[in-house]
């Protein structure tokens, strides 16, 4: 349960905050497992293992200027990690 003095958009703020973290360092995890250990080990496939998730692209057009949206989430286990790790920073330590 939420308290009243912590709004639900710190919590969106600080998980996406925690999402990017994780996956910059599971990235980084990435290319450094492919540089020791080379490609295909069973740590890349089991923990580093990307889930993409995509919607569009959508077009909007207003006749003098036209625009696309497109929005792509890549997930993993370090991605998941992130985000129990920024909600336990909310709930227990802000």
């Amino acid at each position: 349960m939420l308290q009243r003095d912590k709004p639900l958009s710190h919590l969106l703020v600080i998980l996406l905050i925690s999402m990017l973290g994780a996956n910059i360092i599971g990235e980084t995890l990435r290319v450094l497992l492919k540089l020791f250990a080379g490609e295909g080990t069973i740590v890349e496939q089991g923990i580093l293992r990307n889930y993409i998730y995509s919607l569009g692209p959508y077009d909007v057009n207003l006749v003098i200027l036209s625009f696309s949206f497109a929005l792509s989430l890549h997930f993993n286990f370090i991605t998941l990690m992130g985000i129990f790790v920024g909600w336990y920073y909310f709930k227990y330590s802000y």
